[in-house]
């Protein structure tokens, strides 16, 4: 046996390769391993990538189709309950706004009735009262 056995396979391994060292030769053969790796990884990547996006489209149609459902009954709660409120909202300042018309209105007509109906009364007692004036005059200057 030789003294460095290691040496001697090192050697007979590189007069086989020929012109190239170990190093070089374990180099590209790492090289090939990533390519071929990169490679097999690539369509396994997409062979993934198509059975999860299959499942993920009947997730997302069944997802939509839920989310459809919320939305059409949200949009219906919301809708109702806007509309109940706005009209209550509208009621109440029609309301406040007719009541301040209307009783400006009969507050209007009932001074006008009364100051006609007043004046209807009081015309005879004013006439009393300026022929009671012009005979007091009369008296008044008959008096010596």
């Amino acid at each position: 046996m030789t003294a460095n056995p290691l040496a001697d396979r090192v050697a007979a391994l590189e007069a086989k390769v020929g012109h190239k060292t170990i190093a070089e030769q374990f180099r590209e053969q790492a090289e090939l391993i990533d390519r071929l790796f990169i490679y097999r990884f690539d369509e396994f990547d997409k062979k993934w990538d198509a059975k999860l996006d299959t499942r993920f489209a009947a997730f997302e149609e069944k997802l939509n189709a839920r989310l459809v459902g919320l939305e059409t009954s949200l949009e219906e709660r919301l809708e109702a309950k806007l509309e109940t409120k706005l009209e209550s909202k509208l009621e109440t300042k029609l309301e406040a706004k007719l009541e301040t018309k209307l009783e400006a209105k009969l507050e209007s007509k009932l001074e006008a009735k009364l100051e006609s109906k007043l004046e209807a009364k009081l015309e005879p007692i004013r006439n009393d009262l300026a022929a009671v004036k012009d005979a007091a005059k009369v008296i008044l200057a008959r008096l010596p």
